[in-house]
């Protein structure tokens, strides 16, 4: 198995203050199976902080990742901006339940940190539920225009159809013929 270039060792680093740079391109969702991110293009600059019981790392993520917009289902890209800071404890027993977003726990005879699926995790959270294009300056929606007037037909034959429906429940009230 190939080694993750979003790799930290901190094993033999000395306390104090240490930078690190990766790059998540197109590549990083290959092997993820049913994700809502198709592409990206995303500079991470993570400090850690290493002191002698504890470390923090504050990951900066910036750059651009591609979705499919809910409404129009066609992928357009989406502005990624994250700031988070990240927890590491170094605990005897490892127990994942233990884990939140905002701290991980490590075993103390750990020599390395592997921030792939932490990256992932922030990434796909940023996303919004329903990603949708912006609205263009002019305030008309940002997708494509011609699924935009189907959906809207679509949506006319559905109302018209409901109007010629009814509601059954009153129709025995219609029924009755008052003096």
């Amino acid at each position: 198995m190939a080694e993750s270039p979003y790799l930290i060792r901190f094993i033999q680093l000395p306390t104090g203050q240490h930078e690190y740079t990766f790059r998540i391109d197109d590549s990083f969702f290959k092997d993820r199976e049913g994700t809502i991110i198709h592409g990206a293009s995303i500079e991470v600059d993570v400090v850690l902080h290493k002191s002698s019981g504890a470390m923090q790392l504050e990951l900066k993520m910036k750059g651009e990742v591609t979705v499919d917009c809910m409404r129009c289902l066609e992928a357009f890209i989406l502005p990624i901006e994250i700031n988070r800071v990240l927890l590491v404890r170094m605990v005897e027993t490892l127990t994942p339940e233990e884990d939140d977003i905002d701290a991980i726990h490590i075993a103390k005879t750990a020599y390395e940190i592997d921030l792939k699926n932490h990256l992932y995790d922030f990434l796909t959270l940023e996303v919004p539920y329903s990603p949708v294009h912006e609205d263009l300056p002019n305030g008309k929606p940002g997708c494509n225009p011609e699924i935009l007037k189907h959906i809207k037909q679509l949506n006319k034959k559905e109302e018209e159809k409901e109007e010629k429906k009814g509601d059954d429940r009153w129709s025995a009230l219609r029924k009755i013929k008052l003096n």
